[in-house]
């Protein structure tokens, strides 16, 4: 199999900008839009929670202070509750994707955004604007199941990497842009200080439900589906370019593609008629594809565990408590040192792997987190010692963007039986919002005064985390650069782990 694959991959190695058609880049260009949607109205929730007009319409007035503040159970519930109903939209999202196809699911889904965005921008009280936030976090669940696998499936071989690190780029973008507008909005002394960044989540709906029957389907899926008529119109859309003498891809090269691609397809274990759904998803756990499960689980484990949801979710708020700089100043500056960071990802990803990079990052992790509640340690009034946790934070922020918050993600896209990738990735999502939640969950009580008052020493929890992914990431994760999703199945073939990466290293040299 892998021999056969290896025909067509070395006119794919090097792709110039006349191998990208306007169908292709459009089509990244509209997922891409959906992934920023999610970091848009992401980060416009965890930034309109520390605006006054915000605390002052949802919160109590402390008599101390003299000053609006939300109750940290309601700050607990309003972060963590929509763990609970992501992971539920991660559920109905992948059933939708893998029954009705990839673009069913982006059109219902961004249906439903629009609905859940009027409840939270008409809140006039606390339970409305927990209800519709958790309700909202439905979508965002879905877009999870869907836009990197569609993603991975449409992309070029020798591309994957990059392609999915642009995912985690564009949310960040997202997250950047309505950072800077809540800056802005929320010198407004009304309630338009937070009306108006939410209300803006109208906009990215709006424009994928207009457009998104004009991308194709991923052949992958077609071809899943036993349509193959559709499949090979599909690729061709995607792969066909108008030169034809100078690209890689010319027609000969797309119909090998297509005829490896069907291969592929055919020669993977399928669920037979007698199998019920629950033994098909627990052969996730089978000796065959255990391995690649555990893996999708550590890595999407690791990716929340060492406290993203803290930075991300709480960041502005913990910067608030220092009493140091304008949090929404740091807020800015954390999304902008995250997009460096994924842009060196995006470099490496696909020239040195996938393994080195996400290895380097829990490194960096590691280092921020235990100098951060090294520093937490001492006298807390010091400007230096705050000014030193802002520091490490941002340290943290680009070590997690560089390699975890993207490559999470696309490796574990990559890793599962295409017959099993939904199941698979719905056990791992699990465990990725469980984390969540509990990160968000607890935050509220580990940084409030009144309860633990851990500051900067929060680092340690999360930096002895952070050294298990090091270890982790060190021991037991393949690298999948330049392998064909299809080929997955045949280099785990055996349980033992190193001749697992044996065999990915033989079949990747091969590709070569």
């Amino acid at each position: 199999m892998a021999s056969e694959t290896s025909r067509g991959a070395s006119p794919r190695q090097k792709l110039g900008l006349c191998d990208f058609n306007l169908t292709l880049v459009c089509s990244f260009a509209l997922l891409f839009l959906c992934s920023f949607n999610y970091g848009f109205s992401d980060q416009a929730f965890a930034s309109t929670q520390a605006t006054n007009s915000f605390a002052k319409q949802f919160g109590d007035l402390k008599f101390k202070s003299k000053k609006y503040a939300l109750p940290a159970l309601y700050l607990s519930l309003l972060n963590s509750l929509k763990a609970g109903t992501q992971l539920f939209g991660v559920f109905v999202g992948s059933w939708i994707s893998k029954r009705y196809g990839r673009r069913w699911c982006i059109f219902l889904m961004n249906i439903y955004a629009l609905g859940t965005t009027a409840v939270m921008v008409s809140g006039t009280n606390r339970a409305q604007m927990l209800t519709g936030r958790s309700l909202y976090s439905i979508y965002l669940g879905m877009q999870l199941s869907v836009i990197p696998i569609f993603l991975a499936e449409i992309s070029p071989t020798y591309l994957r990497g990059s392609i999915g690190t642009l995912y985690w780029l564009s949310i960040k973008c997202g997250g950047l842009l309505i950072t800077g507008i809540v800056r802005v909005t929320s010198k407004n002394k009304d309630y338009s200080a937070w009306q108006i960044p939410i209300g803006l989540i109208f906009v990215i709906p709006t424009i994928v439900i207009s457009l998104i029957w004009f991308v194709p389907e991923s052949p992958r899926w077609l071809l899943l589906d036993d349509n193959p008529d559709a499949a090979l119109s599909s690729l061709t859309r995607l792969r066909r370019t108008r030169f034809d003498k100078k690209t890689a891809y010319t027609p000969q090269v797309i119909s090998e593609e297509f005829s490896d691609l069907s291969d592929a397809v055919r020669e993977l274990p399928t669920k037979p008629s007698d199998v019920s759904r629950i033994r098909h998803f627990l052969s996730i756990f089978s000796p065959a594809n255990r391995q690649r499960t555990a893996i999708v689980i550590g890595l999407l484990f690791f990716q929340q565990s060492t406290g993203q949801s803290f930075a991300s979710q709480y960041g502005t708020l913990f910067v608030k408590a220092l009493h140091t700089v304008n949090p929404f100043s740091v807020t800015l500056g954390t999304n902008a040192i995250d997009i460096g960071g994924i842009l060196f990802c995006m470099l490496l990803a696909d020239r040195v792997g996938r393994r080195p990079v996400l290895i380097i990052s829990a490194l960096l992790q590691t280092a921020a987190l235990l100098t951060m509640g090294g520093l937490g340690t001492s006298d807390a009034s010091v400007t230096a010692v705050k000014a030193g946790i802002v520091a490490m934070l941002l340290l943290y922020s680009f070590g997690w963007s560089f390699g975890y918050a993207p490559l999470a993600y696309v490796v574990a896209a990559e890793l599962p039986s295409p017959h099993l990738r939904e199941y698979t990735l719905r056990v791992g999502y699990t465990v990725k919002l469980v984390m969540e939640f509990v990160i968000s969950l607890t935050y509220p009580y580990l940084e409030d005064a009144d309860k633990a008052n851990l500051g900067g020493r929060l680092g340690f929890i999360y930096g002895s985390i952070a050294f298990l992914a090091f270890l982790f990431s060190l021991l037991f994760v393949p690298e999948t650069r330049n392998i064909e999703l299809e080929d997955m199945d045949e280099m785990f073939g055996k349980d033992n782990l190193s001749s697992g990466n044996e065999k990915l290293k033989s079949v990747g040299k091969e590709k070569m």
